[in-house]
């Protein structure tokens, strides 16, 4: 009887568990995976002012009024290096568009992150970020991250994991056609 008893115990909690995962496996179905919630969506982005990876200063003042994609990155990330081309392309074909693409280095020696950079031929924008402050005022948790921002400053999406150019060219279309963000929003 006792046996009987363990092993109907057994099988119970066997199929709860499976049931629980079924469930949250469930949920996530049909979403992109790469898009996520954050506590910034639907708010102003963090404004930032770094050192450029080459001199100069990256400015997020000055980049007010664009769709401006901010993209977290180091030079020992292999996700960052198979979306580095694909970051480029999004940039050259979305500059004319009033899109701007800024790069954070996270976490990363400047003259790595610049042989990275070469590597790839990145040619927007490049900033380093002394101390992690960008990185923790975007609430950063790993890299790749990608956050996108609205013409008027507020953050709209947040995408983990290397993206490639035709999901941020999707994003960015549904934010200029005037998608709204809440945080009940699972898309972004």
């Amino acid at each position: 009887m006792e046996i009987k008893h363990n092993l109907i115990h057994r099988v119970a909690v066997a199929v709860a568990v499976v049931v629980g995962w079924a469930l949250v496996a469930g949920r996530s179905l049909g979403r992109d995976p790469t898009v996520v919630r954050s506590a910034l969506l639907g708010k102003p982005a963090p404004s930032f002012r770094l050192p450029g990876l080459d001199g100069g200063q990256v400015d997020s003042a000055a980049l007010r009024g664009d769709v401006v994609v901010v993209n977290f990155w180091a030079s020992w990330c292999v996700p960052c290096a198979e979306e580095a081309p694909e970051l480029e392309a999004f940039s050259r074909r979305m500059r004319d568009r009033g899109v701007q693409l800024v790069g954070i280095v996270y976490n990363d020696d400047r003259d790595a992150a610049a042989k990275f950079r070469d590597r790839f031929e990145l040619t927007f924008a490049q900033a380093t970020d002394p101390g992690g402050r960008a990185a923790i005022d975007f609430g950063v948790f790993g890299v790749p991250e990608t956050y996108v921002i609205s013409r008027d400053g507020i953050v709209m999406a947040k995408l983990l994991g290397a993206v490639d150019a035709a999901t941020l060219e999707r994003v960015v279309s549904s934010i200029e056609a005037g998608d709204t963000v809440s945080t009940s929003n699972d898309r972004y």
